[in-house]
């Protein structure tokens, strides 16, 4: 009888227990996206910690951990000039917890060039832009003689084929250097020695080439130390950093790339998800405290939501292309 009782007592807990649990909703996708984040999510930068753009993410990644109360985590993902880490994030389950923060500076132009068996733009779903950093400068060693931009034309001129370039293919460096031979008139050797700013960096100061693009803040001792001559900065407007040196377009020649870096979801993220995201990035990039922490590093706050982003990167895509098939 005792028996027979624990049986339907253990029965009668089952039901109970099993009913519990059936009342339980689930949860919706409503839900996710309107409770997104809540826990920590992933940053894939494509390149090493300690450039431009590792520093830029790190700074973006602790104002979105305040804005969210959740932790962002820079995940370096290098190789192939930026590829491996960039379908890294656009394979990775679309929930929303791992982005991509690239920049123009390799997306454009790889699309252009068509070293990528994807879209940057197709393939992933933009929440904005929240950065730019328009100090792109090509440099030479005070040694080679040189003392500005014409005495380097008229070098090259003579030369053709003698002046070394820091060449990185698909990048925005691919860009400029076909830009200074296209308005220059000019014919450089366009050498790869390495893809990160460090490794191109180290190349130069070795005399492995004799010119170098780069971010002022890679070469910003340099110059003020006078090692290094600034030909020119590829932008429209002189830079707030350094508005002495003079920009290629005041000297009479059309080089100007805008380096923006953007927040990407994989392509079947939840739009909800995105449009949260690029509303923080409209927030974060009117902060004076995120305004000032970039300005140290040279770079400005930029916000530009998504549709927009992918319209001009888009343009920007067409413009290097025109670029290079001129050259």
């Amino acid at each position: 009888m005792k028996v027979g009782l624990l049986k339907k007592v253990g029965l009668m807990a089952l039901a109970v227990a099993f009913c519990a649990g059936c009342g339980k909703a689930k949860p919706t996708a409503d839900s996710l996206a309107a409770n997104w984040p809540t826990k920590s999510v992933n940053m894939i930068v494509p390149w090493n910690a300690g450039g431009d753009t590792d520093i830029y993410a790190r700074i973006l990644a602790k104002k979105l951990g305040d804005k969210f109360g959740q932790t962002f985590v820079v995940v370096n993902t290098p190789g192939g000039t930026g590829i491996v880490g960039s379908k890294t994030a656009m394979v990775a389950k679309p929930d929303g917890y791992t982005m991509l923060f690239g920049h123009t500076g390799s997306n454009t132009v790889q699309q252009a060039t068509e070293t990528i068996d994807f879209d940057y733009n197709k393939d992933f779903l933009t929440a904005g832009t929240a950065i730019q950093d328009n100090t792109y400068t090509v440099v030479v060693k005070k040694s080679s003689g040189w003392k500005n931009l014409q005495e380097f034309i008229a070098y090259a001129k003579a030369n053709p084929g003698k002046v070394r370039y820091s060449q990185v293919y698909g990048t925005v460096t691919h860009y400029v250097g076909s830009k200074m031979e296209e308005t220059m008139g000019i014919q450089m050797n366009m050498l790869d020695v390495g893809a990160g700013g460090a490794e191109r960096l180290a190349a130069f100061m070795g005399d492995q080439v004799d010119v170098l693009a780069a971010n002022y803040l890679n070469v910003r001792d340099y110059i003020e130390k006078g090692d290094f001559i600034p030909l020119g900065v590829c932008s429209a407007k002189p830079m707030p950093a350094a508005p002495n040196i003079p920009t290629f377009k005041s000297q009479g020649y059309d080089i100007d790339f805008p380096k923006s870096y953007e927040i990407k979801f994989p392509k079947n993220t939840d739009p909800r998800i995105v449009a949260k995201m690029q509303s923080a990035l409209k927030e974060i990039t009117e902060d004076p405290e995120f305004k000032d922490a970039l300005a140290k590093y040279c770079a400005i706050a930029v916000y530009r939501p998504g549709d927009q982003s992918v319209e001009e990167d888009a343009k920007l895509v067409e413009a290097v292309k025109k670029a290079l098939k001129e050259d």
